[in-house]
Order: C-alpha cells, then sequence, then structure tokens
C-alpha cells in the first residue's frame, strides 16, 4: 500500500476560538496535518495463461445510411475510413426486409458500403440478419385488440419460401460483388414485448417458433446453396448465428431449450450469439453460456452504450458517461468469452446519441466521432487482431475494469484499464516472471479523446509500472516485455 500525506490546513479566525487561542486575535490556527490514504491496486498478469481469442469488433449498417450517402465524396470515405480503417473492424452487419428486385438501388448503395469498408480492410466479413420478414411471409394477427405482422405458420410452404428469401438476400449483395459469411438467423426473440412474441408465429410460442425457423429453413437455404442447379454463382454456405436475444441470460434460456428439445437445431447453430441490453453487466452469465457452449464461439452482435451496464455515476456528463458504459459492457463480456463485439450502429444523425459510433445529420460536411468511438476504438482495435484474452490477479474485485490481451509469444502486452470512480486510482502492474522494458498509456476522458498521454522506455527493465487511472477514464497500456 502507498500512503501519501497530504496537510490539510484549516483556517479559522481567533474570535471564533478565543477560548483557545493565544493573545494575538489575528493569528491563525493549523491542526496537524491529516493522513489521506490512497490504496495501490496491484495486477499481477499471468502472461502465459491464455485464453479465448478475440477476433475484433462489428457494427451495424442497418439504419441511417441515407445520411451517409447526404455527404460529400470526400466525407464519406473519411466516415469509412474512421468506421472501418481506424476501428480495425472485422465484421459488419445489415437488416433487410425486402427483396433484391424490390429496389435495386437499395441493395446497390448497402454492397457499395460494405465495399468501400473492404478496400481499406479487405478480411472484413458481411453479416446478414434473417428477422425482417418481407411482405409476402407475413400475415396481421389480430392479439387484444392489436394488429401484428407475425411470420405466417399457418402456410405448409413458409420454411421454404422463408429459405427462398434467404438465398435473394445473399444473391442480392453476392450479385454485387458482396459475399456474406454469417446467417444472423432471429433476432432477439426473447424480447418481451407482444410485437416480438408473436413475430415468428406460432401464435406466440416463441421457442418453438425460432426453434422451426432453424429446424427447416436453414437447412433448406443450405441445401439450395449445395445444389449447382440453384446456386449457379457458387455463393458459399455461412456460419450460422444465433439466438442473437437481448440479454445473456435469454441466450442461456434458449441454448438449454435447443439442447432438450430441438438437438439438431442446437447443431445447426455456429456462432453462439447474444446481446447486452438488458443483463449485460452480469459476468456470471457470460460464464455459465461459455462452460455450455461446447466450444461453440460466442459473440456480442449487437448492442451500445448506456443500456444494460451496472454503473452509478454521479457528476458524468452523458458523452463521457457513454465511453464508460461500452467500456463496463466490453469488458464484462470479453472477459468472461465473448469473442467477438459489435456495435449497434455505424452513424447516427442525432448531436448525441448512443446507439452510433459517429455523428452524422444530413448533408454533413464531415462526420464526427462521438466520444464513446474512442472507447470502442481503444478496446477493439488496439491489440493485434485475434490476440488472446489473457488471465491475471489482483487484490480488488474489479468487475469489468480490467481487461488484458496478448498476441500469442508476442513480446507486448495490452491491457485496458477504465477507472470508474469519482478518484484517481493507483494501479501497479506486474508480468509474472517477466521484466517491463517501457509502455505507453492512451487515455478517454473528460479532456481526451483516445489521446496518447504517456510513452517511456526503461533504461533498464523494470519488475513492474505504477500509472495514475484518473477519474472516469478509460486507459489503455500498451507494455514491452523481456525476458531477464
Amino acid at each position: 500500500m502507498k500512503i501519501i500525506k497530504t496537510k490539510l490546513l484549516l483556517f479559522c479566525f481567533i474570535s471564533s476560538l478565543i477560548a483557545c487561542s493565544s493573545d494575538d486575535p489575528e493569528e491563525i490556527i493549523t491542526e496537524e496535518p491529516e493522513e489521506v490514504v490512497i490504496e495501490t491496486q496491484k495486477i499481477t498478469l499471468n502472461t502465459e495463461d491464455y485464453k479465448h481469442q478475440f477476433i475484433g469488433g462489428g457494427v451495424s449498417i442497418g439504419l441511417f445510411l441515407g445520411h451517409h450517402y447526404s455527404m460529400n465524396e470526400i466525407a464519406q470515405d473519411k466516415a469509412i475510413q474512421q468506421i472501418a480503417k481506424d476501428c480495425n473492424m472485422k465484421y459488419l452487419q445489415d437488416y433487410i426486409q425486402i427483396y433484391p428486385s424490390d429496389d435495386p438501388p437499395y441493395f446497390d448503395r448497402r454492397a457499395n458500403y460494405v465495399k468501400a469498408a473492404k478496400r481499406y480492410r479487405p478480411e472484413i466479413q458481411f453479416s446478414l440478419v434473417g428477422n425482417k420478414f418481407p411482405d409476402d411471409l407475413i400475415i396481421d394477427q389480430i392479439v387484444d385488440g392489436e394488429t401484428l405482422q407475425v411470420l405466417n405458420t399457418d402456410d405448409p410452404e413458409i420454411y421454404n419460401r422463408l429459405a427462398n428469401w434467404f438465398f435473394e438476400l445473399f444473391k442480392g449483395f453476392h450479385d454485387r460483388g458482396v459475399s456474406t459469411e454469417i446467417l444472423n438467423v432471429v433476432n432477439e426473440p426473447d424480447l418481451d414485448r407482444k410485437f416480438r412474441k408473436y413475430h415468428y408465429g406460432l401464435n406466440g410460442d416463441t421457442k418453438e417458433a425460432v426453434a422451426r425457423i432453424f429446424k427447416y429453413a436453414v437447412p433448406k437455404f443450405k441445401e439450395m446453396l449445395n445444389d449447382p442447379t440453384i446456386n449457379t454463382t457458387n455463393m458459399p454456405v455461412p456460419l450460422i448465428m444465433g439466438p442473437s436475444t437481448i440479454s445473456p441470460n435469454g441466450c442461456l434460456d434458449y441454448m438449454r431449450f435447443f439442447k432438450s428439445e430441438h438437438p439438431d437445431v442446437w447443431d445447426q447453430i455456429d456462432i453462439l450469439a447474444t446481446h447486452q441490453y438488458e443483463n449485460g453487466a452480469n459476468p456470471q452469465l457470460f460464464r455459465l453460456i461459455a462452460n455450455e457452449s461446447e466450444g461453440k464461439p460466442i459473440y456480442q452482435s449487437e448492442t451500445h452504450a448506456l443500456k444494460g451496464d451496472a454503473l452509478e455515476l454521479v457528476s458524468v456528463d452523458r458523452p463521457l458517461e457513454a465511453a464508460l458504459s461500452l467500456s463496463n459492457l466490453f469488458g464484462t463480456a470479453v472477459r468472461n468469452g465473448v469473442s467477438s463485439w459489435w456495435y449497434f450502429e455505424n452513424n447516427y444523425p442525432n448531436e448525441f446519441h448512443p446507439g452510433g459510433l459517429i455523428h452524422v445529420p444530413w448533408g454533413a460536411s464531415e462526420p464526427v466521432p462521438y466520444k464513446h468511438y474512442y472507447a470502442f476504438k481503444q478496446l477493439t482495435s488496439t491489440q493485434p487482431d485475434s490476440s488472446h484474452v489473457i488471465g491475471y490477479e489482483t487484490d480488488y474485485n474489479p468487475s469489468s475494469e480490467t481487461t488484458v490481451f496478448r498476441k500469442m509469444g508476442q513480446d507486448t502486452l495490452f491491457v485496458h484499464f477504465s477507472n470508474y470512480s469519482p478518484d484517481e486510482k493507483e494501479v501497479s502492474i506486474f508480468a509474472n516472471n517477466l521484466k517491463i522494458s517501457g509502455y505507453s498509456i492512451t487515455t478517454t476522458d473528460k479532456e481526451n479523446n483516445g489521446v496518447l498521454i504517456t510513452s517511456e522506455e526503461f533504461q533498464s527493465a523494470m519488475d513492474s509500472l505504477t500509472f495514475s487511472a484518473g477519474k472516469y477514464s478509460v486507459n489503455t497500456l500498451k507494455i514491452s516485455i523481456v525476458n531477464e
């Protein structure tokens, strides 16, 4: 423990304390200095304790893409760089409700966005969400006097028709030069709202209705892709992702239902996915998902800041609160088994909105990152692609404060440490049996947006380093290690 002594001078006039003062009425009384104790939080990095790999970040492009195209070409290119290049983006995701023949220019614009991103990052993969059914697959159903649009499960051919729609969606992008690597089959089936409960048909028996889409429509879709007389352009079979629940406890619920009632549905799923809008800050739920995943990778496939976190911040403005909220959600998920972490939207038109990463009003002269964009960039993009989460020990239970990465065998550690408190924190980092030869710190806080604030190379390698994490800050440390 490190003790910092600060003299606190308490001034009082002698006139108010005449009974205990000296004879001089102008004399100021000083009390003995009090001690203010700041504990140094110790974190010991277990540098060879490689856990799951973090593949990278992702973002949806489903909303406000017209706002992107309302900018001039230079500004559009800048926005693409901010999202794809600067953030080291791994996935883009879209939500579409129509057939390509319904509006070809619409598909053109969306495909062109993906292609523009791939010019900066060719390895970007594309995900399509299959939950917004086109008009020919839905019917109106009146529930408690409310008219809802639901999948027409009374149609005996509905799952074949649904598979055909999946095929047409994929072909629409393939014909425009964009391959689709993931089919995200459903979206937030556990949302406790009437319109979602009935959305998948079967009169609101949501779990069974969702299971039947995986059970019948997905295999038929794969069958079409594997038939060269149908798939004449040789589109590849995508990975199947689900159930993309609104919360991790919903994900557990659906996982267990599939395993017990529909093992063939469980077998269809290649990537387990959840969101964090509800109960997103509960690490135990993510540990349970990981423990019951049977080796399937786990993605957080859509969320945004200021939803589902566990923070109770005071005197923090909304932009900074969003950055801290994003860090809290990211740390909870990724430390406990999530391999890819996706944000809700690429851009929003509002002056401030936690749903998007950058601010793009209609006809903007240039895109402007929100403050939480910098937290997203630090957390998802500082460490190399496919770095491993590594273990650590600490004398303090930090919840989601600390997440550590190391690319296997490389001599650099990446420590993300967020201070959610109104007080500065002293943090000492030890690299297990290795020495530290230098480090840098990038910070997002009230004054800084992803700013490199410290960079130092030691003349002699050290056993540890100690730094001060300012109040309400997201800090990313790049630490060089050596064997000595």
